[in-house]
């Protein structure tokens, strides 16, 4: 094996690792993609839920009785300031 021979294996030897290092990278790119588009995707049906738990709440939550003045039943109104007793 000659000196040329040797530094060819060397230099197949490092391109095949950086090769194997780019896939690497690659592979952990798109599972953390993944990740990231299932992180998306349950906190928008986490905020569905919650924005339907909170309409459902309102819509049962009992509602108070109107309370109607008739304006014939008020004592008569006074006009001015009061003078304090």
């Amino acid at each position: 094996m000659t000196d040329n021979d040797a530094q060819r294996e060397l230099e197949q030897r490092a391109l095949r690792n950086v090769r194997g290092l780019v896939d690497r990278i690659e592979d952990t790119d798109q599972l953390e993609a993944r990740k990231q588009r299932r992180l998306v995707i349950w906190l928008l049906v986490g905020a569905a839920v919650l924005a339907v738990a909170f309409a459902v709440a309102i819509s049962l939550k009992p509602r108070a009785p109107q309370i109607v003045i008739d304006p014939g039943k008020l004592p008569p109104a006074t006009g001015g300031p009061q003078q304090p007793r």
